[in-house]
């Protein structure tokens, strides 16, 4: 690794000639990109093409930030990990994989997630910062950092098949500009799904913004918000104006101090009437006064489940029936979102549900640990 960040090494410059040869970028660009540091906040599906493509660009710092592990499910999309990898932290996990990628940089891994105690400081120390989290506290928390420090950040989001990403810099509008308030009823990924390409698409995105922006070169996210329709490749861009209303725009210093907008509980965690975890899920379903019940529909039960009987959730208000007598319903989805609405349901007609906390996706996890403890 060369730590001169005026020069170049041989190998260097063999690697980033390409760059060099634009002559947008040419070799003092490219410089520019070896001396900056830029914060990557989540290494999941957003986090992984991001820290890849800033990696391989030659940006000469990374600090990526995140407290979660590798799980089997994120293998679908999260493309900076191998099979042999869950269990292991995704920040060291990827900061060994991006120093084989380019070991002429310096990547620092944070295993653990962004905090109001730890912000600050992280945002501090970065030219700028790439938002890959998947909730409304971190966005909000980056935000007010970075108005308060002056420092531009890349936003952006996914679920099913859409995607949104914009350009929040010093001087125009920003996060909470566009987002007073978060918005009700969001679904994460685990609820309702991403198709596995869309974080990919998107995230390639967030990196060719922070590239053109540590470059001077025009960066038409800045004040746009970009809306990707990967179902129908449909791309859409809404003009940003800053608000003369926004706390954050008009008093920067005091962002941080701002009150914490929190993003409404999911689905998955709205009227959690009654819920077990899988290993108590398993043990009540053994006791054997009850009845175990999968509300997925039709597709989903033929390609995998774990017994029982099988009511779709859609059906079940006609065919409540067919539960009378029952002294506990044990109900199952993939992620615990329609057995929760199922419970519910239930629960209205006197009926007494319970729910499999996390749906077979926690399910099956927990089945892997105890055959690997075992």
């Amino acid at each position: 690794m060369n730590d001169n960040k005026t020069t170049f090494s041989a190998s260097e410059w063999l690697r980033y000639t390409r760059h060099i040869q634009l002559p947008e970028v040419g070799a003092a660009g490219q410089l520019k990109l070896k001396q900056a540091h830029i914060l990557v906040i989540g290494a999941g599906g957003l986090g992984s093409p991001v820290a890849l493509y800033l990696a391989a660009a030659g940006v000469g710092h990374l600090t990526l930030v995140d407290g979660d592990v590798v799980d089997t499910s994120n293998l679908q999309r999260q493309i900076i990990f191998e099979h042999d990898q869950v269990g292991q932290s995704k920040t060291t996990a990827a900061r060994a994989r991006l120093l084989r990628l380019n070991p002429e940089i310096c990547v620092d891994a944070v295993e653990t997630f962004l905090t109001p105690d730890n912000a600050g400081e992280l945002v501090a120390t970065a030219d700028l910062v790439v938002d890959c989290t998947d909730n409304f506290s971190a966005r909000y928390l980056i935000n007010d950092h970075c108005c308060a420090r002056g420092k531009p950040w890349v936003f952006a989001s996914i679920q099913k098949f859409f995607g949104q990403c914009a350009l929040f810099a010093p001087g125009g509008a920003c996060f909470r500009c566009l987002f007073p308030e978060a918005p009700a009823n969001v679904e994460d990924c685990n609820s309702a799904g991403v198709i596995g390409v869309l974080p990919g698409l998107l995230g390639v995105l967030q990196a060719n913004e922070a590239i053109k922006y540590l470059l001077g070169l025009p960066t038409p996210l800045q004040n746009n918000l970009l809306l990707v329709d990967a179902l129908h490749l449909e791309f859409r861009s809404i003009q940003l104006t800053r608000s003369d209303d926004c706390a954050a725009c008009n008093n920067p210093a005091s962002a941080p101090e701002l009150p914490r907008q929190t993003a409404p509980l999911c689905a998955a965690d709205r009227g959690k009437h009654s819920v077990l975890s899988p290993a108590e899920f398993r043990e009540r379903f053994r006791a054997g006064d009850c009845v175990l019940l999968d509300v997925r529909g039709p597709a989903e039960r033929q390609a995998f489940h774990i017994g029982g009987r099988h009511i779709p959730l859609d059906e079940l208000p006609q065919r409540l029936a067919e539960l009378e007598g029952e002294e506990t319903v044990l109900c199952y989805c993939q992620s615990g979102v329609r057995s929760g609405k199922a419970v519910a349901l239930l629960q209205q007609q006197g009926l007494n549900g319970v729910s499999l906390d996390g749906g077979l996706l926690a399910w099956l996890r927990c089945s892997r640990e105890s055959l690997e403890n075992n």
